[in-house]
């Protein structure tokens, strides 16, 4: 089995920087800084709570950067670090954002035209206010597993990592998110048939 070379860029990057080499922290930074401030969002981080944790993990990885161990994955490394950091710092207090929401986007309708759109906006407003409850439904570490696994792409022992749970319980959490999610589907289909019939 061949290694991903892009991981094996990253972990050259990680190895430098532990070295003290400041252009290699600076690729870093420059490659997870969005990608962490997207899944401090979706856990519902508030905006100016999440940068500062971020810019702090950062801050320590530098100065710290003499005790750091190697890793096999930079990007699981950063997420579960500032997992840490903002529930130490008690800065995910709902787990949910008002507008970041991921599956919402799967879920709404590609319109036609202006007239269509605006047509389809009371019903897409149901839909998306039916979809938040069932967000705020979801337990907070069903969703957070769903965001790792379908947005962030990590394996299951990745995400029980970064958790702190067994994998078992990871994929637990994920197929009881999804189920609710299926059952939602089956919701919204049912209605769409019903309203077609009138």
């Amino acid at each position: 089995m061949h290694e991903d070379p892009e991981v094996g860029l990253e972990l050259r990057y990680w190895e430098a920087m532990r070295k003290g080499d400041k252009s290699s922290f600076g690729w870093i930074y420059d490659r997870y800084f969005k990608l962490l401030y997207n899944y401090g969002k979706k856990i519902g981080v508030e905006r100016a709570a999440l940068e500062d944790a971020i810019h702090d993990l950062f801050v320590d990885l530098w100065r710290m950067r003499d005790n750091l161990s190697s890793t096999s994955s930079v990007r699981f490394y950063l997420y579960r670090s500032l997992r840490r950091r903002v529930l130490r710092n008690d800065t995910a207090k709902n787990y949910f954002t008002e507008s970041g929401l991921i599956i919402e986007g799967a879920l709404a309708m590609v319109s036609p035209s202006l007239e269509q759109e605006i047509i389809d906006e009371e019903g897409r407003n149901q839909r998306i206010h039916r979809l938040k409850k069932l967000l705020n439904d979801l337990a907070p570490r069903q969703y957070e597993a769903l965001v790792l696994r379908f947005y962030d792409e990590f394996s299951f022992q990745e995400i029980a990592d970064i958790l702190h749970v067994n994998e078992q319980s990871a994929r637990n959490l994920v197929q009881r998110g999804l189920v609710q999610l299926r059952q939602y589907a089956k919701h919204v289909i049912t209605l769409a048939c019903i309203m077609l019939l009138f």
